[in-house]
């Protein structure tokens, strides 16, 4: 009852406090809601040091929004400005000299930036590592700025194992072209022969065809000399097969005569 009595006595108070808690709590939610959707909407900008998928020697610079918002009014800058050693100079990389006014979420830019292997360069530019500081905005205008630092060392020894699929679907899908056109056009391969002869003679017809055009190549006197010496030979076989001919005749002949 005293506890009950109490309480009625003193219920505005009670009530007082119970908001008071209640203005808290709710506080302390929508604190944590708005960091939530801070951490769910703010861009995220990485810059690093990205070999070739097909052609491990090949080094890009790299610059991608990995976050889950634009980026705005992104600059770059380059400590030390001078890496000896590098195909491209790093003031020559457009994004690192102009920077970039609006960079969307899941956009990457690479850069080709080295070759390793070209006369030993590897060994250079293990010896110049770098850092590349980048600043921007988000949607709110709130300023963010990040440090990478770069070394050429981190990818040494670094091996490929057989090709990406990509690059293994493009060349096959490049040689099909390539069999398409030949198969169309007919370069490449050798065009079916209809014959309508039978194959003995189409050989014989391809020998003499030949032999026709290299005696054509010969001097005159010559191709007089070789026709003349043909016609002989092919005098004497006609008198050899009419003579046969005879023989095979005469002894039919007498055969029929002594039955």
């Amino acid at each position: 009852m005293e506890i009950i009595n109490w309480l009625n006595a003193n219920n505005g108070a009670i009530i007082g406090i119970a908001t008071v808690v209640l203005v808290i709590i709710i506080g302390y939610y929508a604190y944590l809601t708005w960091q939530l959707l801070k951490i769910n909407d703010t861009p995220e900008i990485v810059v690093s040091l990205r070999p070739h998928e097909a052609y491990i020697n090949l080094v890009a610079l790299c610059i991608e929004n990995i976050g889950t918002s634009a980026a705005c009014d992104v600059q770059f800058v380059t400590n030390p400005s001078f890496v000896p050693g590098v195909d491209i100079p790093l003031e020559e990389i457009s994004f690192i000299k102009n920077g970039i006014a609006y960079f969307e979420p899941g956009r990457k830019i690479e850069h080709f930036f080295v070759n390793v292997i070209a006369d030993g360069k590897l060994e250079e530019l293990k010896q110049t590592p770098f850092e590349v500081t980048v600043t921007y905005k988000d949607s709110v205008k709130r300023g963010h700025r990040r440090s990478f630092p770069l070394d050429f060392s981190e990818d040494e020894g670094l091996a490929r194992i057989g090709k990406p699929p990509l690059f293994e679907i493009a060349e096959t899908t490049k040689q099909i072209q390539k069999d398409l056109h030949n198969f169309t056009t007919g370069t490449g391969f050798h065009k079916p022969i209809v014959l309508t002869e039978s194959l003995t003679q189409h050989r014989r017809g391809k020998q003499a065809n030949s032999l026709e055009v290299r005696i054509e190549h010969l001097p005159h006197e010559a191709q007089e000399e070789i026709l003349g010496q043909i016609a002989v030979a092919v005098d004497k076989k006609e008198r050899e097969i009419r003579e046969r001919k005879w023989q095979k005749q005469t002894a039919a002949d007498t055969k029929e005569e002594a039955q």
